[in-house]
């Protein structure tokens, strides 16, 4: 996801795309915030605050997570920064098959706002929204491999109980059934609409010819994945849910004070 200092990552690559796009469309005016977070034995951790134990709840057919802080970006490297801040209070841990070892499943959340210019002060003016979920999803694990006990044996189960959730959410998907268990994990709780709704999805998998056993589920996983048909539509939103116009009534209120 973060690449390294020859390699540019998932992350990198993403957000460099974004502000192009920003910079090559100057008739709209744009917002950008992110969010960061950790769902480490099924709780869910703000990364950019250590905000622990978060809620996950269902409103207006969105899955929001209550007290979940967002920061502004305005540039590519203040958005990578956040991340890198994020980062830092990650679960890694080393084993015998990582040094550094992802004991969790992280979300980087980038949300973005825009509106056309020239339709600037319109109570009924359309604000287009958009959300971007880069998942980190840790990779499964088996004991004889890893070596784990303790500590390290429970993280473990808890990310293939996670794993196991999404896959048999994706199997269900694929197949078109009338019910989905999105809400039997935090994982896939939170990625509803990301995997079954009005969404554009990619699924990078990582294998290896070291582990047939792992690559094969790996690949099978993936094929379920790519059978999965979603019709995306752009998100308009004419009220006051959007961050635009809440930061558009909030700077005339401040000029009609002075």
């Amino acid at each position: 996801m973060m690449g390294s200092k020859t390699e540019r990552g998932v992350l990198e690559l993403v957000v460099n795309e974004i502000f192009e796009a920003i910079e090559s469309n100057p008739d709209r005016e744009y917002l950008l915030r992110v969010s960061f977070i950790e769902i480490y034995q099924e709780q869910i951790t703000d990364l950019l605050t250590g905000s622990t134990r978060l809620k996950v709840s269902d409103t207006h057919n969105e899955v929001v997570i209550k007290e979940l802080s967002e920061e502004m970006c305005s540039t590519p490297d203040s958005v990578i920064d956040v991340m890198k801040k994020g980062e830092k209070l990650r679960h890694i841990a080393c084993t015998n098959m990582n040094e550094r070892s992802s004991r969790s499943h992280t979300i980087f959340r980038i949300i973005i706002e825009s509106r056309s210019r020239c339709e600037t002060g319109s109570d009924e003016i359309a604000i287009q929204l958009s959300h971007l979920n880069l998942v980190d999803l840790a990779g499964s694990e088996k004991v004889n491999q890893t070596g784990a006990t303790g500590g390290r044996f429970k993280e473990g189960c808890a990310i293939n109980v996670s794993l196991s959730a999404l896959g048999k959410v994706i199997d269900q998907l694929s197949k078109n059934e009338r019910h989905v268990s999105f809400r039997d994990n935090k994982l896939t709780h939170i990625l509803r609409n990301s995997l079954g709704g009005n969404a554009r999805t990619a699924v990078i998998c990582a294998i290896s010819p070291a582990s047939v056993d792992e690559t094969l589920s790996t690949l099978r996983f993936a094929t379920g994945a790519k059978t999965i048909m979603n019709t995306p539509v752009v998100n308009e939103v004419v009220n006051d849910k959007a961050m635009l116009k809440r930061y558009e009534k909030k700077i005339k209120d401040l000029e009609l004070q002075l």
